[in-house]
């Protein structure tokens, strides 16, 4: 049975159209794959087939084509939204401002990672993950008052189908972020993911946590113990069993 919790906690900042439908796209930030639907309008993979020309055994001169793969062009649209005393992005929409970047860069700086899960509800339903390009343009609103950006991905190479959806799980946690980076013993760093509700206990570089608060269902806050600096993943339990490992660097 699918776990939806990815799809329920989707939620569209102040601003945003629609949300995309049962469709997730997530983009990887600091290392850990970070669900962004929520700010996404109009959601399209575009899938385009790889083929190769084979002939068919036992049939001189009769051709058959074969998919051996597919090229990804995803198009979405973003409503920026501002903080209405800094004017600046909000900082749930940090990731905008990460992709506008890395559209007018080159080379390697020019491509992000992306997950694409196309059917929120049903794990049955394929998932992807690959490297691609970044592209950006001004859509054209017909509002003074509204900024929308379009973007476009292009695979960089392989886009491989995952074997298993993220959507499928057993309520286990699944951490996608935590913040401020940096961070050194005895300060407070908030974890954000799924299934933290239910958190009996928590480590960061494998020394045990002594002070956590749950916040709700998606947002824990812990305090880094002593010992620990430099890389420091992050690991949270719950009531169902251990989480993935989320990277952290400590100061």
């Amino acid at each position: 049975m699918a776990d939806n919790t990815l799809y329920e906690t989707t939620a569209p900042s102040q601003g945003s159209l629609v949300l995309a439908h049962q469709r997730i796209i997530r983009q990887k930030v600091n290392g850990a794959f970070v669900n962004i639907t929520g700010d996404v309008n109009n959601l399209a993979l575009n899938p385009t087939p790889i083929t190769v020309q084979r002939e068919v055994y036992g049939t001189k001169g009769r051709t058959s084509t074969e998919i051996i793969g597919y090229n990804f062009a995803p198009t979405f649209n973003v409503e920026v939204v501002r903080d209405p005393v800094t004017k600046q992005i909000v900082a749930a929409q940090a990731w905008v401002l990460d992709l506008v970047n890395a559209a007018y860069s080159e080379g390697a700086l020019n491509k992000r990672d992306f997950q694409f899960i196309t059917d929120a509800l049903d794990e049955r339903f394929p998932a992807f993950e690959g490297t691609f390009s970044v592209s950006v343009s001004e859509a054209n609103t017909g509002y003074a008052d509204k900024g929308v950006l379009s973007f476009t991905l292009n695979n960089d190479g392989v886009v491989e189908r995952l074997t298993a959806s993220p959507i499928a799980g057993g309520g286990e946690p699944i951490l996608e972020s935590a913040s401020p980076a940096g961070q050194t013993v005895g300060d407070l760093i908030v974890v954000r993911g799924y299934n933290l509700s239910s958190t009996v206990s928590a480590t960061i570089d494998a020394a045990a946590v002594t002070e956590l608060r749950m916040v709700d269902d998606n947002t824990v806050v812990l305090q880094i113990p002593a010992t620990v600096a430099g890389d420091a993943p992050i690991v949270i339990t719950n009531e169902v069993g251990a989480s993935n490992s989320l990277p952290y660097t400590a100061a």
